[in-house]
């Protein structure tokens, strides 16, 4: 997340609860949030609103990306790269850590990674079609 980001999540929380905001809390919220995208932020914001009706802290919204991570990582179980990047030990960690990450934050989706893995395409050339393909969306 961008701090620019973190300003336009607190102006969605503010829609609903009516808080105050500045650009200091903009740097505090930041400062926790920034591991995590803010589509990510925005989808738990909705979520904790929709839920409960404590006051939104930035742990509540951790705990629910956390909470979803996890569960879309269990929807794979074990991640191992394609055959195109298994080239040397180097290229099979990165390619496992960055389809983790992808993985997690739902930019990948686990359909999506088996039709990567049955395939015999790299990573990142994957993954710069599926962007491609959001564009033209």
């Amino acid at each position: 997340m961008r701090l620019s980001e973190a300003g336009e999540l607190l102006a969605l929380i503010s829609a609903y609860d009516n808080r105050n905001t500045s650009e200091e809390v903009s740097a505090a919220w930041y400062d926790l949030l920034t591991p995590y995208t803010l589509h990510e932020a925005k989808h738990a914001a909705k979520k904790h609103f929709h839920e409960s009706t404590d006051y939104l802290m930035p742990a509540h919204i951790v705990r629910i990306i956390k909470a979803e991570r996890r569960a879309r990582l269990a929807k794979v179980e074990t991640i191992v790269p394609s055959r195109a990047d298994m080239t040397d030990t180097a290229a099979e960690l990165t390619a496992t850590k960055a389809l983790s990450k992808a993985i997690a934050s739902g930019e990948l989706t686990a359909e999506q990674y088996e039709d990567y893995r049955r395939g015999n395409t790299p990573w990142t050339t994957y993954r710069r079609g599926l962007h491609e393909l959001r564009g033209a969306a």
